[in-house]
């Protein structure tokens, strides 16, 4: 190989590193987290989280490609929030829908789009969680339910961190709201499993 070439080479490799480090860094999110609300103290043995809601990895959907998933945040609720302080009875939370969808919106493609900024894509989030308190032989013996959904539309143009930001929002505003509902409801329904007996 003549120095001509390898000078060559050394230039191309280095004008590669150059081009891969100059993205705009990832931005990292705070850890969303419920620790800063007491704990819901239940006198069971254990809980246990099933997930039915098996979201399909193609478009529409994109919570394989979120900061965080609506599911992967209510499995996140359930370990901050629920405590069991007992020796008996399960809790089963059951993850029935947890579903995020961005679904393209048509826009002006002509002359005068490029003098607008429209909306590109409606982001549609929604969870419905019900939790169950089982006996002996796995019977439901309360039960208690929540369902949260939000919706925002999504800018032309849109950045890769703005939108992971209005994604991580969303789920933030998701998980405000269910958690708010179904505390209220554990404290009306889950009134003999409250504290230790």
């Amino acid at each position: 190989m003549s120095l001509r070439h390898l000078a060559l080479m050394i230039g191309f490799c280095g004008a590669l590193a150059a081009c891969s480090n100059s993205g705009p860094p990832m931005r990292r999110f705070p850890e969303l987290t419920f620790r800063n609300q007491p704990p819901i103290q239940l006198d069971i043995g254990r809980i246990e989280v099933v997930s039915q809601y098996q979201p399909p990895a193609q478009a529409p959907h994109i919570e394989y490609d979120m900061p965080i998933s609506p599911e992967n945040a209510v499995k996140r609720w359930v370990q901050d929030r629920l405590q069991p302080i007992g020796r008996n009875g399960t809790l089963r939370v059951v993850i029935r829908d947890a579903s995020a969808t961005e679904t393209p919106l048509k826009t002006d493609t002509g002359f005068t789009g490029m003098f607008k900024k429209e909306q590109a894509a409606n982001v549609d989030m929604s969870v419905d969680v019900a939790l169950q308190m089982l006996d002996d032989k796995q019977f439901v013996t309360a039960e208690v339910t929540g369902k949260q959904a939000r919706t925002h539309s999504e800018l032309e143009g849109m950045k890769l961190n703005e939108r992971d930001r209005l994604l991580y929002d969303m789920v933030e505003d998701l998980m405000k709201g269910l958690n708010n509902e179904v505390d209220g409801n554990i404290h009306s329904t889950f009134g003999p499993w409250l504290g230790a007996h």
